[in-house]
C-alpha cells in the first residue's frame, strides 16, 4: 500500500486547489506479476477456468506475447504460446487449478512486467493513491443526470472536492461528464431541490439544463429547480409496468392520479406508448409542473392533464370532479403517508389501488410495522394485509438505518365515514413551516 499523495489538511475548512494536483508521473508504477505460459490455442479455455486468478486491472491486457528476455524451455515456439497475467498473490501457483495445468505439457510457470501510468488507472485506483483514506471510503461512485454528475461528499472528504471533480469529469469521464456539483445540504424545501455547487467543469450559463433518456423517453429539466433521481429508475419501471400490463389486460381506460409527479418519471411513461392509461399528474413546484408540461409534448403524450396544485387540494379535486382513478401514486418518500388523510370520506365511485413511498426503517419487518402505522393513522382506518392487498416493496438503500419502501394496497371501504381531522393536518402544516425556517 503505496503513502497517499495527498494528506489530511491541520485545518479542515482548508480546501485544495486543483492547481495542486500531482504531477501525473506520481502515479506511474511498475510491478512484476505471476503468469502461466499455455498453448495458444487453449488461451481462451483456460482463461475461463482461471477467471478468479487472473490479473483484474482496468485497461490493462491479461493475455500477452512471449517476450524475447521470457525463459522458455530449449525449442519452445514463442508464437504459439501466451501469458496469462495472474493476480499477485503468495503461493498462487499452488492453487489445485493453475497446479493441474501446470503439470500439463506446455503450461509453465513465468513472470511479466506490468507497467501502468495514470491514463490506465480507473477512477477508484487514482483516488485510492490520491486521498488518506482506506479503499472501502473512496468516493468513486457517482449519480449521473444527463452530462452532471452528482456527488454527496462527507465532511471529511470537501478538503479534497476540487481533487475528487478533476478526476472524475476532466480525466475520467470526460466528455461523456460536463459539470460535477456537490449537494451542500439535504433536501429540506417543499419543493424537493437542495443547494449545489459546481466543483469541476461547466459554469456558463445554462450548466444545470439537463436531458436524461429512461424508459424510451426524453426528460429535460433544471437541475437545481426540480428533484430528479436517476437511481430510481428501477422503481420508475416498476411500478409503470404493473400499470401498463393492467391496461394491456382490459378494455376501458386506467386512470391514474399522481399527487406528486415531479418532472413526470411515472406520467410521462405511462402515457407515452400508446397503453390504455389516463393519467392526471400533479405537482406543487412551479419548476416542475413547467417540465411536465415540456415533457409531455416533446414524448407526445396522450391522455395527460397536468396540474399545479397541493397534494391534498389535487386529490379533493379530483373526487369533486367525478374523475374516477384507478390507481394513485405518490412519490414523495419523506411526507407521502401523511398525505393519506386527504382520502378520508372518499366520494369516488371505486376504491382505488394506492401506491405510496415512504422511508422506513432497515429492517424489513420494522419497516412494515412503521408504515402501516402511519398510513393507518392518516386514512383514519385499518388496513387488512389480506383483503386490502397489502404489499411492500423494498426500493433502496439511502443511509445505514433506513431505506425507501413502496406500500401498496387496496383503498379500504372505512375511509368513506373516516372523518377529516382538522387538528391532524394543522400540527402537519406547522411541522412543515419550522422544517423550512
Amino acid at each position: 500500500q503505496q503513502t497517499s499523495l495527498l494528506s489530511k489538511p491541520d485545518n479542515p475548512e482548508h480546501v485544495y486547489p486543483v492547481e495542486l494536483f500531482p504531477a501525473l508521473e506520481e502515479f506511474d508504477v511498475s510491478l512484476v506479476v505471476p503468469a502461466l505460459v499455455v498453448p495458444s490455442k487453449l488461451v481462451s479455455e483456460y482463461r475461463k477456468q482461471l477467471k478468479e486468478f487472473v490479473l483484474d486491472k482496468a485497461k490493462l491486457k491479461v493475455i500477452v506475447p512471449l517476450g524475447d528476455d521470457d525463459d522458455v524451455p530449449v525449442g519452445l515456439e514463442r508464437r504459439k504460446h501466451r501469458k496469462i497475467l495472474l493476480t499477485k498473490r503468495s503461493n498462487i501457483f499452488d492453487e489445485e487449478k493453475i497446479a493441474q495445468l501446470l503439470r500439463n505439457k506446455g503450461c509453465f510457470k513465468a513472470n511479466h512486467k506490468v507497467s501502468q501510468s495514470y491514463e490506465d488507472w480507473s477512477t477508484h485506483e487514482v483516488l485510492s493513491r490520491l486521498l488518506p483514506l482506506p479503499p472501502n471510503e473512496i468516493p468513486s461512485s457517482f449519480e449521473q443526470i444527463g452530462r452532471l454528475a452528482h456527488l454527496n461528499l462527507r465532511d471529511d472528504l470537501l478538503p479534497f472536492k476540487y481533487m475528487i471533480g478533476k478526476v472524475i469529469l476532466l480525466d475520467k469521464n470526460s466528455p461523456r461528464i460536463q459539470t460535477v456539483v456537490n449537494k451542500l445540504a439535504s433536501i429540506e424545501s417543499k419543493y424537493r431541490t437542495f443547494n449545489m455547487e459546481v466543483v469541476a467543469g461547466n459554469k456558463a450559463d445554462g450548466w444545470s439544463l439537463v436531458r436524461v433518456k429512461e424508459e424510451g423517453c426524453q426528460f429535460e429539466m433544471d437541475f437545481t429547480k426540480v428533484y430528479w433521481n436517476s437511481r430510481l429508475g428501477g422503481e420508475h419501471r416498476r411500478l409503470t409496468q404493473i400499470i401498463a400490463d393492467q391496461a394491456r389486460d382490459g378494455s376501458s381506460p386506467v386512470i391514474v392520479a399522481d399527487l406528486m409527479a415531479g418532472v413526470g418519471p411515472f406520467a410521462i411513461p405511462l402515457t407515452s406508448k400508446g397503453h390504455n392509461i389516463e393519467v392526471h399528474a400533479n405537482d406543487l413546484n412551479p419548476a416542475s409542473y413547467k417540465y411536465l408540461l415540456s415533457n409531455s409534448r416533446k414524448n407526445r403524450c396522450t391522455g395527460l392533464s397536468c396540474y399545479n396544485m397541493d397534494a391534498r387540494k389535487f386529490c379533493k379535486h379530483l373526487q369533486e370532479s367525478g374523475i374516477d382513478f384507478s390507481h394513485v401514486i405518490m412519490n414523495l418518500p419523506a411526507t407521502a403517508p401523511e398525505f393519506l388523510d386527504s382520502f378520508r370520506e372518499f366520494r369516488g365511485a371505486r376504491l382505488p389501488r394506492i401506491h405510496v413511498h415512504c422511508f422506513a426503517p432497515k429492517d424489513y419487518n420494522e419497516a412494515v410495522q412503521d408504515a402501516l402505522k402511519r398510513c393507518e393513522s392518516a386514512l383514519g382506518c385499518a388496513l387488512d394485509i389480506d383483503g386490502n392487498k397489502v404489499s411492500i416493496v423494498d426500493v433502496r438503500n439511502i443511509s445505514p438505518k433506513k431505506n425507501m419502501y413502496c406500500i401498496s394496497f387496496d383503498l379500504p371501504e372505512a375511509v368513506r365515514t373516516a372523518k377529516p381531522d382538522s387538528k391532524r393536518q394543522s400540527s402537519h402544516a406547522e411541522a412543515k413551516r419550522q422544517k423550512l425556517n
